[in-house]
């Protein structure tokens, strides 16, 4: 059965081959059992077999194969075939030159600068991708979700060129194929359902339960199916792909959807995240987005599908990156790509911040903010503002050192910093913190009159649910003397004995649950004792008089 797969195939590629148009000097890849050479101005059958065969004696096998009448003398660009099974051929390796996330080869986990041989099985997990770079440059990146079986993999051992099939069991391969022009021995991408050959050019080729698609961006390819007895092929050029459904024969070439056009991103991005966005391409169901750190869109970092005409990018590395973002048709084929790049800064570090932690209220007019040191920043910059994506920035101030204190009305902020280094120039912001500023709390005034102990305060429009006054033994506010909740602005309390004591107040809450700091600073209170007649009527207050601050001298405050 494999026999006549393998027979089919070369059919296919053979009739695609003779009808793709002026052939190009040189290796040509494979047609089935063959490799193809094109003959170059001065060979001649004996030196095409010296630098393929194991000996110049082949010229014979070559002479008998392709009906050749003068061995000395091939006229330039006639296609030689060569059968595979007479090339010296030595076992081959891919480099592994890029790994992002999860992926393993055999069960071994990938790392780059690993040597992958002949049968590796190669799984790349969710939101993972790999490179694998062959002895002639050619690149396969592997996308997420992608199993791979590497099901030859070997060098004509003369010349160096590759002979390399790979089976895509699911998922998708990106290629770039002999990037340097020199040709192939053979490169083949197999799905279940199709066959790809290929000389030097860039193509993509994808299989799911929904079928096997190849597209093509640069060159052209040879196509047929995989399934025994099937012996039609035909080329695909750049810019069209094709596809085949289960049970199904070859669609005709499709051309692919043009390039979306992209807005531009900012030229230095700071951070790991990003928004891209594009103009609808008409016939698209759907986009594919990318980001790569090298313009061939070889090693990708960031890969991912929508329906919509933007996407939020995340986990970007630090450096140069290049986005792109091609259409899909309905019929899942990807088209063309759009590409532009962008820088990633991620240092100097944004600094953890401290004060005022999320969600927290602050009272007064000034807040404080406090962040951690980062070791390679030279300063840091502030910025608050009442919105969280800070379109309109109330302050904007440099720092120093880890702290900053800025004016503010009441009302609901964020805040945030970055760390700036020697240069100037700023990394990535931190997180927007919100937090909320209130009023300063009530300040209280005090008089004695001998049986009660009034504490007043200002007035507060804020003060919606009242107020609440509290009296301790402790500025703790541990032992509780009095905790009574008041609509006005002022409260009369029963006088204590003589001792010390501290007083607060604060706009109360409708919950009840004021936080500790929407109280005002405790005031200690001194309460002397009074003379009483022996009805209990006070004589006097202390020595009668009033201290500096007009309060009653029956008590002090501190």
């Amino acid at each position: 059965m494999r026999k006549a797969a393998a027979a089919s195939t070369g059919i296919a590629l053979a009739l695609w081959l003779a009808a793709s148009g002026p052939a190009q000097a040189g290796a040509a890849g494979a047609e089935g059992a063959d490799f193809i050479y094109v003959v170059e101005r001065g060979d001649n059958l004996f030196n095409v077999a010296e630098r393929f065969m194991a000996s110049a004696e082949g010229w014979r096998l070559l002479q008998a194969r392709n009906g050749v009448a003068d061995p000395y003398r091939l006229a330039p660009g006639t296609r030689l075939r060569i059968p595979l099974g007479q090339i010296p051929e030595q076992p081959g390796a891919a480099r592994v030159v890029f790994v992002n996330g999860q992926a393993q080869a055999d069960g071994e986990p990938l790392r780059p600068g690993m040597a992958l041989r002949e049968a590796a099985r190669i799984v790349t997990a969710a939101g993972s991708t790999v490179t694998l770079e062959l002895p002639d440059r050619t690149r396969v990146t592997l996308p997420p979700a992608t199993t791979v079986a590497v099901r030859r993999l070997r060098t004509f051992r003369k010349s160096g060129l590759t002979d390399t099939v790979i089976g895509i069991e699911r998922g998708q391969a990106d290629t770039r194929v002999a990037p340097e022009g020199g040709g192939v021995g053979r490169f083949e991408l197999h799905t279940p359902m199709m066959v790809t050959g290929v000389r030097g050019t860039r193509y993509r080729v994808s299989a799911d339960a929904a079928g096997s698609r190849s597209e093509v961006l640069e060159g052209r390819v040879g196509v047929s199916l995989a399934r025994a007895g099937a012996a039609s092929g035909m080329a695909v050029v750049a810019g069209y792909g094709i596809g085949v459904a289960a049970g199904a024969g070859l669609s005709q070439p499709v051309a692919l959807l043009p390039a979306p056009h992209l807005l531009p991103l900012p030229d230095t991005v700071l951070g790991p995240a990003a928004e891209a966005a594009w103009q609808p391409v008409q016939g698209a169901a759907g986009y594919r987005v990318s980001v790569a750190r090298d313009t061939a869109h070889t090693e990708l970092v960031w890969t991912g599908e929508t329906a919509d005409t933007h996407v939020g990018l995340d986990g970007l590395p630090e450096g140069s990156l290049y986005l792109a973002v091609s259409a899909i048709d309905v019929q899942r084929l990807t088209g063309k790509p759009a590409s532009v790049p962008f820088v990633v800064r991620l240092n100097p570090a944004a600094p953890f911040t401290l004060q005022p932690a999320a969600g927290t209220v602050r009272y007064g007019e000034s807040v404080a903010f406090e962040w951690a040191a980062v070791g390679a920043a030279a300063s840091y910059e502030l910025a608050v503002s009442a919105d969280a994506g800070f379109a309109a920035t109330a302050a904007t101030q440099p720092a120093r050192s880890e702290q900053a204190a800025q004016k503010l009305g009441p009302g609901a902020w964020f805040w945030r910093v970055r760390s700036l280094d020697a240069a100037g120039r700023p990394g990535p912001w931190s997180a927007a913190v919100p937090f909320t500023l209130e009023p300063a709390p009530p300040v209280p005034t005090l008089r004695d009159d001998g049986d009660r102990l009034r504490i007043g305060w200002p007035a507060d429009a804020r003060a919606t649910a009242g107020y609440r006054v509290q009296i301790a033994e402790d500025a703790g506010f541990t032992r509780m003397v009095a905790d009574q909740r008041s609509a006005d602005n002022e409260v009369a309390l029963p006088r204590p004995p003589a001792g010390t004591y501290y007083v607060r107040v604060a706009r109360a809450l409708p919950d009840g649950k004021e936080p500790e700091a929407s109280f005002s600073a405790p005031q200690r209170l001194d309460i002397v004792a009074l003379l009483r007649d022996g009805q209990g009527v006070t004589i006097r207050l202390g020595n009668g008089t009033r201290d500096e601050s007009g309060h009653d001298a029956g008590i002090r405050i501190r």
